[in-house]
């Protein structure tokens, strides 16, 4: 099984801290991090997003699920992919962030589709993750991907990455 959780925490400033310590309590679970939050010239946002990929120790994962649901100040959202058998969910977005996480093994046609589609779809992707996995003992390829732009084409970007055979795609919403 592959888990992945997404954090969202309301006000960085203040809760950050407690998330950072759980992080830290538990970082025996955690594969890869991804943290961001708005930053201009003129804005620092306190609002601020994190994305785990976590490790195959459910006992552990669940641990670290468990002490973050028991703060205050945050969201959390869980994708897991438990078959090889790539899902068509319904495609809906009617929350501010969205985390797509895509999951394939490694074939070059899928491959190739896939690229071809987060290109056309450029301007609505802001932040990108790569990550080398083992899906049911096979060499398998995970994406995060973070949403942004008009909502009309995160929902088609979705569709299109949905039609693509042998593609799992999971989608969090914030």
């Amino acid at each position: 099984m592959i888990r992945v959780l997404g954090i969202k925490i309301i006000d960085r400033i203040k809760e950050s801290g407690l998330t950072q310590g759980i992080l830290s309590r538990n970082a025996s679970v955690i594969t890869t991090r991804l943290g961001f939050h708005e930053v201009t010239d003129s804005v620092c946002s306190r609002e601020a997003y994190i994305v785990l990929h976590l490790n195959d120790d459910s006992k552990g994962s669940d641990k670290l699920i468990n002490e973050l649901k028991a703060l205050e100040g945050i969201e959390i959202g869980e994708l897991k992919f438990e078959t090889t058998d790539a899902a068509n969910h319904n495609v809906s977005s009617d929350k501010g962030a969205e985390i797509l996480c895509l999951l394939t093994q490694r074939d070059p046609e899928v491959i190739s589709l896939v690229q071809k589609t987060l290109t056309s779809y450029g301007c609505n992707i802001r932040t990108r993750l790569g990550v080398n996995e083992t899906f049911f003992g096979k060499p398998a390829g995970l994406i995060i991907l973070e949403l942004t732009g008009n909502n009309d084409q995160r929902i088609l970007l979705e569709k299109d990455l949905r039609n693509i055979g042998n593609l799992h795609v999971e989608a969090m919403r914030f």
